[in-house]
């Protein structure tokens, strides 16, 4: 072997270490904090203006590290609104789809429990949703082992196609959310509306061999 080969040879590696190095630090060197308000329709009929802040950070695809590119991670993730003079603020906004308020006079907010499934534990139930309250002080949350029956076939109101740091937009009115929503939504039963027979493709093969 030549001493050119020999030094191809053992360059490939160090270029792929040095890569793979860089692509580590990455995440922590790039990220960007997106925020936007949503106007809200309640099912009291009233409208409240939501602020959701969604951090992102350069990374590799789940199938291909080195497809970088912007996506959100779970920390950071925070939804906060006002209703009726008090505040209220949730700082692991993953997979929410709803705000209601509730017949008892407070706010709950509803999301996929296949998001939850790992995260918090939370067991399958049907329908595959879970039901977060607040306490006294509206930045603590508490879930019922299934959702109130209320929220049954209640129409989401949340944003699903979150902006991105390359398109930024501050505010989105209800028939913009609509028609940014609307693309995914027609492949969705679970996001369009509180979808009491929702299982979900996994909850469904746990209670095939339960």
């Amino acid at each position: 072997m030549s001493a050119r080969d020999a030094a191809l040879k053992y360059q490939t590696p160090l270029k792929l270490a040095l890569l793979l190095t860089v692509i580590s630090l990455l995440p922590s060197a790039c990220s960007r904090t997106v925020q936007w308000e949503e106007e809200v329709p309640l099912n009291t009929g009233e409208t409240i203006w939501v602020k959701r802040t969604v951090k992102y950070q350069v990374q590799g695809g789940a199938g291909n590290p080195l497809d970088l590119a912007y996506r959100p991670v779970r920390e950071g993730n925070v939804t906060e609104f006002t209703w009726r003079g008090k505040q209220y603020r949730f700082d692991l906004d993953i997979g929410i789809v709803l705000i209601a308020i509730s017949p008892q006079g407070y706010p709950v907010l509803v999301g996929e429990g296949h998001n939850w499934n790992l995260i918090g534990k939370y067991k399958c139930t049907k329908p595959l949703y879970v039901q977060f309250v607040p306490d006294a002080t509206g930045r603590n949350w508490t879930w019922p082992q299934s959702i109130d029956p209320w929220l049954y076939n209640l129409e989401t109101n949340r944003l699903f196609a979150i902006p991105t740091p390359n398109q930024p937009k501050k505010r989105f009115t209800v028939e913009e959310r609509k028609a940014a929503n609307a693309p995914g939504l027609a492949q969705s039963d679970s996001r369009k509306e509180i979808n009491p027979n929702y299982l979900g493709d996994l909850c469904k093969e746990m209670e095939k061999h339960a």
